[in-house]
């Protein structure tokens, strides 16, 4: 999974088919089986990039994006927000999502 550094770069990787982003923060506890889960559940698309995001690192992403909690996952298809979970993940409808992007 590779780490957002800038706002800019996200702009570029949403303009791609289809994108997921994990938005977290160094010190969530919640986030790191959150994100085994969901690399475990992307291995299974390999054509979906998923890349993570820190909040702290890139602030701008937080108030552009509205992410008011963590862990989000939001995915992207073709610049426009498609999704998006939050602290209660549902893997289920992410993985109906994707099964119908394949």
């Amino acid at each position: 999974m590779e780490v957002i550094k800038d706002y800019q770069e996200f702009q570029k990787l949403i303009e791609s088919e289809l994108v997921c982003i994990l938005a977290t923060t160094h010190t969530c506890r919640v986030c790191h089986p959150i994100e085994i889960r969901l690399v475990d559940v992307m291995s299974a698309y390999p054509n979906v990039p998923l890349h993570k995001v820190f909040l702290e690192d890139v602030q701008e992403f937080q108030g552009q994006q509205l992410i008011f909690t963590v862990p989000t996952i939001v995915f992207y298809h073709e610049k426009k927000e498609i999704l998006r979970e939050s602290r209660f993940i549902d893997f289920d409808k992410i993985e109906r999502l994707l099964n119908n992007f394949q």
